[in-house]
């Protein structure tokens, strides 16, 4: 019992020391990395908000909104309605390259990869729709935008060639 007492005041001096003033005029300052980023915020994600990396893996990222928000969107509404359908197409091939397909809504992903947790933050100028792929060395690339079935499969291909993606 003893060492959960300590392990608890040992995060709860990581979290005192991580926390950082706000920004001048009250605004939150941007995040958006696609490194492993370390963060004591981990603690409070519940675990069916992490993406366990133990392979290859493809996350799929899509904005959460309202259905009031989608019939007043057809764009927003086709845009989504497009990247179920290419990622559900692309799903059989994927799973036969070895990658495991998951799907996130909103502009965080988290991730862990055996003891290493991390996390993705869509930047607030690029597209809500995209796609992560990652691996258990680390290794991230990020594909904005609604992609197809056939770019899907290049992609994952690429990735798990080289670990990264050539721009296109």
């Amino acid at each position: 019992m003893r060492s959960r007492w300590q392990f608890g005041i040992l995060l709860a001096i990581i979290c005192l020391a991580a926390c950082k003033p706000a920004a001048p005029g009250g605004a939150t300052p941007e995040v958006a990395t696609t490194a492993a980023t370390i963060d004591s915020s981990f603690a409070a994600a519940p675990d069916s908000a992490w993406v366990v990396v133990d392979g290859l893996a493809l996350i799929g990222f899509y904005p959460i909104v309202s259905n009031e928000r989608l019939d007043a969107d057809e764009g927003l509404s086709v845009a989504l309605d497009d990247f179920s359908y290419h990622l559900s197409v692309a799903m059989d091939s994927l799973e036969a390259d070895g990658f495991t397909l998951h799907l996130r809504g909103g502009d965080t992903l988290r991730m862990r990869t055996g003891k290493v947790r991390s996390r993705f933050v869509r930047a607030a100028d690029s597209a809500t729709i995209g796609y992560v792929f990652a691996d258990t060395l680390g290794r991230r690339a990020v594909v904005y935008g609604v992609r197809t079935y056939v770019d899907l499969v290049e992609y994952a291909r690429e990735f798990r060639a080289t670990g990264i993606l050539k721009p296109r």
